[in-house]
């Protein structure tokens, strides 16, 4: 389980910068290549405008991978929505948000249960600052923690559905 922790009374240093972990070689360029900056109050306005719901009364960093950072925004009506910010080293620039939604959407038309976006924006030439999706949040057990203890038959048949896609 990822420790997630509410960063509006933090700085929002925690928010634009790397906190998950070190790095064993050429650490201070890692940590430059995750740090995005962007405007809070326009990303909790989009969040609002995105979903159609009310304001946004909190943030909390979810997790960070090796090309995005997520975050859980809720808002006032207990609504959440999950908003993915990729790292300034994910290439080539606004297509690898654009393939994303794009991705999700295919899958979608397919029949496989993938969260809903909300909206996006794939240049950073917005109020924001930054390339980001704003995406339904998908609550449940991730795959990755069940896998082993199913059988294989089970893993068959997930995977063969997968291929079916």
């Amino acid at each position: 389980m990822i420790s997630c922790r509410p960063v509006d009374s933090k700085p929002n240093v925690d928010l634009f910068s790397y906190t998950s972990g070190r790095f064993l070689y050429n650490e201070e360029i890692r940590f430059r290549e995750r740090y995005v900056e962007f405007d809070v109050a326009a990303l909790k306005e989009a969040v609002s405008k995105h979903t159609g719901r009310g304001r946004v009364v909190n943030i909390t960093k979810l997790s960070e991978g090796g090309f995005n950072r997520v975050f859980l925004l809720t808002l006032e009506d207990d609504f959440q929505a999950i908003v993915k910010i990729p790292y300034n080293l994910s290439v080539p620039k606004k297509y690898a948000t654009a393939s994303e939604v794009a991705t999700l959407a295919f899958l979608r038309s397919k029949g496989v249960p993938v969260p809903e976006i909300y909206g996006w924006s794939a240049t950073t030439d917005n109020a924001v600052g930054v390339e980001y999706i704003v995406m339904e949040f998908a609550s449940g057990i991730g795959l990755d923690t069940k896998w082993f203890e199913m059988t294989k038959q089970q893993q068959r048949n997930v995977t063969t559905k997968e291929l079916l896609i």
